[in-house]
């Protein structure tokens, strides 16, 4: 019957390595797995400095032994800038980050995550620089006494600290409720391993072998093939034992009336139960899986005064697919019938034959009814509540990769029960910007935030000319594609190469307008990269009729380079102190101080080499340091890259703007300024907290008969303890 493909596990997910990476990938651009950009300070080997890494999309690879995972991180654009040996920055650098790492199930609050955890088990981290980066480092390098490869284990080193310590996971699915209890449709464990396909299909997968409540544990290990069919990138397999027994059987019990002990596994009549119905005897009912079919055999008996009557009788159950839903159906039953007829019945035997039939008949009707309706309440209402994406929701509580959030069915297969389908994702990329435009002459858009001019600005993407070719502007960059609009995705932009700065008007179609009947609308799509670094999805076309250029765009709210500036203050000498105590019983200590203040441009996704420029108080300053005259006094500075270091004289105050631009390797320049306001003289104030309470004492006249007895009092106290008791 079963062909035991589920490893001895209730369920078996699989999703495909393709699958796995189309999720990341997806979370990436939503803001999501890892940070797009990562500062990494560093010290050892006697270098001390900080790596400012800007990663592209992460990769994950399953060619390794289960339940092993590679996930590479390529960055781009980085820089490392060094304050030891010697002030230096090396940019731009690119190369990638390879980790390897098992795959675990995270058990916490009541639920399983599968995960790889860096904090438990240190990973293997592998650097390597591209062939530029190598090149530019080799002597930079050799004049502190190392070499490439002592540079990149030393990165890896750094690496994997940031994995083990900030990062500490990374979550392959979201958190899955489980309990450990009885109830065959509710999940209890989880456990996770890899298929490395070593064929030339190379159909790597995730596997995950679910344990329902009741169940016992399969083997994970037992799963080494992938299942998935081709063109599909996930499967859901369900044991045959499980849904047979645990699943029908219980059902199929309670719609004959009967207790579960009247069925023995996988779904065996083993005692003569009434027939459904009302009529006659259930003596056989058997379930197997046959082919892609349940198949149902039975046996049924009844009498009558004068004849038995025994049918025999095969149906078939097939599970399928119409609209997203799954449909149970049943074949039209086989029956063999023998009657046996008592003497005096032959002589009217002609009369009965309908009689026969119909009572038989009445039977199997009821027995397909109610084996029916359990397949139908096992799977539909009770395997699939709230489940798969369509009139039947998802499967509850399985995983389904990184944002898996259910499952859109398009076909069922039995034995095991398949269920063919593509994941939905709970996550995907926000859209910034949508919208069309149709013109006839010049302009420019600002795709990011869909804003027209008539004219270029520093913010437009693309640029319609009266020469009618469409230009990129300033950083923005193109890729023509062959892919629909409708179904080209943020992730397929993504790994375009975006580096095509116009589309002549050649290659710009000619078209019908949209909708229009009975012609298609054709088209010229591309995906593009913004001035910011969104990724956007254009097509363009021009109308037959008016010669417009008509331009339709959406663009994804991907992460983008930005700039932040952030200062912290500090005093580094103090003046002649006052101390006093005020009105509100505070005491304070007061006097002129000398400050520090360092600002920093902190950057993210900013692609290296970066100038930065920095303005003090209205004043430009250049790299060095030096003294400026403001307002309040003099002021000292020193400029080093991405920092600025004020400091200012004893007693001096400064209130005032501090502002940098960047101008990144694209020629993109952003700028934050933040205010700075420091006094010149320092108070510190701490509030009075008596020590004891305050304890009012008033002087009374005693009762005379009271005072009659003190002198008695005082005689009878111990001689050795009268200083105590005066006090």
């Amino acid at each position: 019957m079963s062909l035991d493909r589920t490893s001895g596990f209730d369920m078996l997910v699989q999703i495909s390595e393709a699958e796995i990476n189309d999720q990341l990938e997806t979370l990436f651009l939503a803001g999501g797995v890892v940070s797009p950009s990562l500062s990494v300070p560093f010290m050892g080997g006697g270098a001390s400095g900080t790596a400012n890494l800007n990663f592209g999309i992460p990769i994950a690879d399953l060619d390794r032994p289960s339940p092993r995972m590679g996930l590479r991180l390529p960055f781009l654009n980085s820089e490392l800038v060094l304050t030891a040996p010697l002030p230096l920055t090396i940019a731009p650098l690119g190369g990638t980050i390879d980790i390897e790492q098992p795959i675990v199930m995270l058990a916490s609050g009541g639920a399983q995550t599968a995960a790889l955890d860096f904090a438990t088990t240190s990973p293997d981290v592998h650097v390597t620089f591209d062939a530029a980066s190598a090149a530019a480092l080799a002597p930079l390098l050799a004049a502190a006494g190392m070499n490439l490869a002592q540079a990149s284990n030393f990165m890896a080193g750094v690496v994997r600290d940031q994995l083990r310590t900030s990062i500490r996971q990374i979550n392959l699915t979201p958190a899955i409720p489980v309990t450990d209890g009885e109830d065959p449709i509710v999940v209890a464990d989880i456990s996770v391993g890899t298929v490395n396909d070593t064929s030339a299909a190379d159909q790597d997968c995730l596997s995950f072998g679910v344990r329902m409540g009741g169940g016992s544990a399969g083997n994970i290990g037992g799963i080494t093939t992938s299942m998935i069919p081709a063109g599909q990138q996930s499967l859901v397999m369900m044991s045959n034992g499980w849904l047979l027994g645990r699943i029908m059987r219980p059902r199929v019990a309670s719609s004959l009336g009967q207790p579960l002990s009247a069925f023995d596994l996988p779904m065996h009549l083993n005692r003569n139960v009434p027939a459904p119905g009302g009529h006659g005897t259930l003596t056989n009912l058997d379930a197997v899986v046959e082919g892609n079919r349940i198949k149902i055999t039975g046996r049924a008996v009844d009498s009558g005064t004068g004849w038995d009557a025994e049918c025999k009788f095969t149906f078939f159950i097939t599970l399928g697919i119409s609209g997203g839903s799954i449909t149970v159906t049943a074949s039209t039953p086989q029956t063999e019938t023998d009657v046996d007829l008592a003497w005096w019945v032959w002589l009217v035997s002609l009369g009965l034959g309908a009689l026969f039939g119909g009572i038989t008949g009445a039977i199997i009707a009821a027995v397909v009814l109610a084996v029916v309706q359990a397949v139908a309440e096992g799977i539909v209402s009770g395997l699939v509540s709230g489940g798969i994406s369509g009139s039947i929701g998802s499967i509850p509580s399985i995983p389904l990769g990184p944002i898996g959030g259910g499952l859109s069915l398009t076909n069922v297969v039995l034995d095991d029960l398949e269920l063919r389908s593509s994941i939905v994702r709970s996550v995907s990329v926000p859209i910034k910007s949508q919208g069309t435009r149709v013109a006839s002459g010049p302009f420019a858009i600002d795709l990011d935030t869909g804003v027209v001019s008539a004219t270029a600005s520093s913010k437009s993407d693309l640029v319609w000319g009266v020469d009618r070719v469409l230009r990129t502007h300033a950083a923005s960059g193109l890729t023509i594609t062959g892919a629909s609009y409708a179904a080209l995705t943020p992730v397929q932009v993504a790994r375009m190469p975006l580096s095509g700065t116009q589309i002549a008007s050649g290659q710009i179609p000619v078209s019908f307008p949209q909708n229009f009947p009975f012609m298609p609308l054709h088209a010229v799509v591309f995906g593009v990269r913004t001035s910011e670094g969104r990724f956007a999805k254009v097509r363009a076309w021009i109308d037959i009729f008016t010669q417009a250029l008509n331009l339709e765009w959406v663009t994804f709210d991907t992460p983008v380079a930005s700039l932040e500036l952030v200062q912290r203050w500090s005093v580094i000498a103090r003046g002649e102190q006052t101390s006093y105590i005020t009105d509100n019983c505070e005491y304070c200590v007061s006097g002129p101080v000398s400050r520090c203040g360092v600002f920093e441009a902190q950057t993210r996704l900013v692609p290296f080499p970066a100038k930065y420029a920095w303005c003090v108080c209205g004043h430009r300053v250049e790299e060095g340091q030096g003294e400026l005259d403001t307002t309040n006094g003099p002021l000292a500075y020193r400029v080093s890259g991405n920092r600025l270091y004020l400091e200012t004289d004893m007693g001096e105050s400064v209130d005032c703007e501090v502002c940098v631009s960047v101008v990144d390797a694209r020629g993109t320049e952003r700028h934050a300024c933040v205010r700075a306001k420091q006094d010149g003289i320092d108070r510190q104030c701490k509030t009075c907290v008596p020590g004891r309470k305050h304890v009012a004492i008033d002087t009374l006249a005693l009762d005379p008969k009271v005072a009659a007895w003190r002198p008695l009092l005082v005689a009878m106290a111990p001689e050795d303890h009268e200083e105590e008791n005066i006090r």
